[in-house]
């Protein structure tokens, strides 16, 4: 119960604070030029976010699949992993904190200790990804000052899985070594998905973007990522807030307005995480009325 109770504060905070940064992003901004840029979207652009969007979507799904391939005796249907894996977003968009998605592991047939480090492996890359990414751009973006500590931290990086495998000779008892095996027979194909998605989020960004101006997709690849660093920071319910402050302070280095950040940023959420979040909530029903229909 204690916990709880801390939990529910922790989300308490969190809505405050996303609610004070909107607050404060909202004021500056001119209502009528942010409606007219939401109008202004070409249904073209529309078409290829919701493309692209689904094209992510398999790729998580498939990235899922690996992960819980780390146990080899687990043999999952198709069906299952796209399900839990939907569910996972509507779990991560309903309950404030990343964490939430850890929930999904008990939509899946598997040994849940086991579920627990698919998830956490899940994780760890999309975080590792979005440190690449962030350090690659960080080296371009900040050139004029820290170029010599972001050459040095994306070089770090880069080594990190590995770091995690070499974890494997502090296993005295070896218990853990047919995972650690499977681990790095998922790490090429799993390396060469999150580097496809990313690119894929950052198209998103650049397709938007030219929609209102002409934007090169170089500076794409060296600023949206570092947009999409805020959501490593969770301090704000499913990133909305900060993300759009990220989104108005490091465009504006390419004379984008706050009205076209916001556009851009609000409109890859839409499409990236509330409807999947729909899609999934659509499945916690159908697994519930399931589940009174077999008691």
């Amino acid at each position: 119960m204690e916990k709880l109770i801390k939990n529910r504060y922790f989300y308490f905070i969190k809505m405050i604070i996303t609610s004070i940064i909107l607050y404060f992003i909202f004021r500056k901004i001119n209502f009528h030029q942010l409606y007219l840029s939401f109008i202004d979207l070409k249904l073209f652009y529309i078409f290829l976010i919701v493309i692209t969007a689904g094209i992510k979507i398999f790729i998580e799904y498939l990235n899922w699949g690996s992960y819980l391939k780390i146990n080899p005796e687990y043999k999952p249907k198709k069906s299952e992993i796209f399900s839990s894996h939907m569910i996972g977003h509507a779990l991560r968009f309903l309950i404030p904190g990343g964490h939430a998605v850890v929930g999904k592991m008990y939509y899946v047939k598997n040994e849940k200790k086991l579920s627990f480090m698919s998830v956490g492996v899940e994780k760890f890359f999309q975080i590792w990804m979005n440190l690449l990414f962030a350090s690659f751009a960080a080296i371009f973006y900040f050139r004029k000052q820290f170029v010599l500590p972001t050459i040095i931290a994306f070089i770090f990086i880069i080594f990190l899985p590995f770091i995690i495998y070499l974890l494997k000779h502090f296993d005295r008892k070896k218990n853990l070594t047919i995972y650690f095996k499977q681990y790095r027979k998922i790490i090429p194909r799993i390396f060469f998905m999150q580097i496809l998605y990313m690119f894929i989020t950052i198209f998103q960004y650049f397709i938007l973007l030219n929609n209102f101006i002409s934007f090169h997709f170089f500076s794409a690849v060296v600023s949206i990522p570092l947009i999409l660093f805020s959501n490593l920071i969770p301090i704000t319910y499913a990133g909305l807030g900060l993300r759009e402050k990220f989104a108005i302070e490091i465009l504006a280095k390419y004379e984008i307005s706050s009205e076209t950040a916001i556009t851009v940023s609000l409109t890859v959420f839409i499409f990236n995480v509330l409807l999947p979040a729909l899609i999934g909530l659509f499945y916690i029903i159908k697994s519930k009325k399931r589940d009174k229909l077999s008691n």
